[in-house]
């Protein structure tokens, strides 16, 4: 899949989503499958990701301009405690449009790694070069796609914790803060998450559980959504076990 830069902004920054619960990046104005499948006669784009592994990008069929992605992540989440360093990338923006009148497949979140002290959360194709030059292109403030030899080859989104909402929300708030204490706690639910195997004792689900039960109560008293997302993301782990 080839595509083009351009400078027309179609996404606003409080459509850029991240469900932790389902571990999806949500971005644009269609709020669940129902609508993204009402757009697949309207636009060209990749949409095997309702029915497997691939991610869905929606361009309009009109300019071919870039409205939308479900990007599933990949796990595990593996959190990274220095700061995000990207060798050889060129950072414009605007936004994207492909080169071809076509459907296509794409998938670009082999790994998935969140950076603690950026609070960035990075997707990329096992495809991606980190050594060679890359693009980065700044769609809104906080959402970026990265660009290599012409295909998108991942996405990052910028203060990450700010875009955590729980299932059912479509809109983050433009006047939420990053709070490092989130963050930390995020990091430290990635890191339990990791620990999850069928060979586990008894004793060590417990323990699991128990470690994930007191991050739980430490974000029980916040009402910020990313609060109330990781909570409920850990019920569901923990039902799950």
């Amino acid at each position: 899949m080839k595509i083009q830069i351009n400078d027309r902004q179609f996404i606003s920054n409080s459509e850029v989503r991240w469900y932790m619960s389902s571990q999806v990046v949500w971005i644009g104005k269609e709020k669940n499958y129902y609508e993204i499948e009402e757009l697949i006669g309207k636009c060209y784009g990749s949409y095997k990701w309702l029915w497997s592994d691939e991610d869905t990008i929606l361009f309009d069929q009109e300019h071919l301009n870039f409205i939308g992605a479900v990007i599933k992540l990949n796990e595990p989440i593996i959190v990274k405690r220095d700061k995000i360093n990207i060798n050889s990338i060129e950072e414009k923006y605007g936004s994207i449009e492909i080169s071809e009148k076509r459907n296509f497949d794409c998938k670009l979140s082999d790994f998935t790694e969140y950076y603690l002290e950026d609070d960035i959360l990075l997707t990329h194709s096992n495809k991606w070069d980190v050594n060679n030059f890359s693009i980065e292109i700044k769609i809104t403030s906080d959402f970026s796609v990265i660009v290599q030899n012409n295909e998108m080859m991942g996405i990052m989104i910028y203060k990450a914790s700010t875009h955590l909402l729980p299932e059912g929300i479509y809109q983050i708030g433009e006047n939420e803060n990053i709070d490092s204490d989130l963050c930390l706690k995020i990091a430290s639910y990635f890191k339990l998450l990791e620990k999850i195997d069928d060979d586990l004792t008894q004793h060590e689900e417990l323990e699991l559980k128990k470690s994930f039960m007191e991050i739980y109560d430490q974000v029980l008293p916040y009402d910020k959504l990313g609060y109330i997302a990781l909570r409920d993301t850990i019920l569901n782990v923990v039902d799950y076990m």
